[in-house]
């Protein structure tokens, strides 16, 4: 069942199912996914019939895929939040949100919060059209590929909210192994020997790893696990000591925030090679060596071959 068709039958937009899945979500409790989706189909009074459709490519069920992409831009907002896996909350900004909008509201709505752009990757070929009636994907005048990059693209968007607040929410000790074992992916230390953690005392070390497979450098690793704060320039210059003590020539500062424009600045004025990765670019890092992350469906694009018919 193509994405238009799913739309004809009577099943509402996904962006339609935003309010019912707050209010559903409004009494506090933990909902594990499959009963949220339910109870929110079952406010939103979509029949049994129609929850039975399914999309010829994939068969996902329509209605709860919507639903789910419902409850991903809740989750970039911060109005729901990940409990643990597959299990989901209102947060208090929830709360608030949904009795600021007891009517209803819009993607646009969404997008006015603050914690929506914290994230915001630039992408070609998605657009709204119209402030009540957002798209997930690329418009139905949209080319083949524009649609499937539109697609990929906003499902890596909704993935890397995701990971980052699981990244938050874990321990900062799962967090670090993380660090680690992406940097193990990237290419960086041997699968024998990925990293040694520092000695309490090493200051803003957390870890350093083989810069190459013999070991004739070495990177050292800082990594701060933030929900709102931003990493400050104070922070990167005791990064930048720390590295002097060690007489290391390499670093890289980790976070799940972001760093202000003085910390920037400061790893830049360094003689020292320092990369500050922040929350983005981790994230698109660990979808990019799969870290945390599957493939989940792969899509083939066949074109007539030209050759056969020469």
């Amino acid at each position: 069942m193509s994405e238009l068709n799913a739309t004809e039958l009577g099943i509402p937009q996904w962006w339609q199912f935003m309010h019912p899945v707050l209010q559903v979500a409004s009494n506090g409790k933990e909902w594990a996914r499959r009963d949220l989706y339910s109870a929110v189909l079952d406010l939103a009074g979509v029949s049994d019939d129609l929850r039975a459709v399914q999309y010829e490519a994939s068969g996902n069920f329509a209605a709860e895929n919507r639903v789910g992409w419902a409850k991903s831009a809740l989750t970039r907002a911060r109005l729901l939040e990940t409990v643990r896996r597959g299990v989901f909350r209102i947060t208090d900004a929830g709360r608030e949100f949904l009795a600021s909008h007891p009517q209803g509201f819009t993607q646009s709505d969404l997008q006015a919060l603050p914690a929506w752009d914290e994230y915001e990757v630039k992408r070609r070929a998605v657009a709204a059209i119209d402030d009540d009636a957002p798209v997930a994907v690329a418009d139905v005048t949209s080319d083949p590929d524009e649609l499937l990059d539109a697609a990929e693209s906003a499902t890596e968007q909704s993935v890397a909210v995701d990971l980052l607040q699981r990244l938050r929410d874990g321990d900062w000790q799962f967090f670090e192994r993380t660090v680690r074992r992406l940097l193990t992916a990237m290419g960086y230390g041997t699968e024998g020997a990925r990293l040694r953690t520092t000695r309490s005392g090493d200051g803003g070390i957390d870890g350093v790893i083989n810069r190459d497979a013999l070991g004739l450098d070495r990177i050292y690793i800082q990594a701060k696990r933030f929900r709102d704060a931003s990493v400050d320039s104070d922070t990167v210059r005791t990064f930048l000591g720390s590295l002097d003590t060690q007489r290391a020539s390499f670093g890289v500062f980790f976070t799940t925030s972001r760093f202000t424009k003085d910390a920037e600045d400061a790893a830049d004025r360094s003689s020292k090679s320092v990369v500050l990765v922040d929350g983005q670019e981790l994230a698109k890092l660990m979808i990019r060596y799969r870290v945390g992350t599957q493939v989940r469906r792969r899509v083939e694009i066949v074109e007539v071959d030209e050759d056969f018919f020469e």
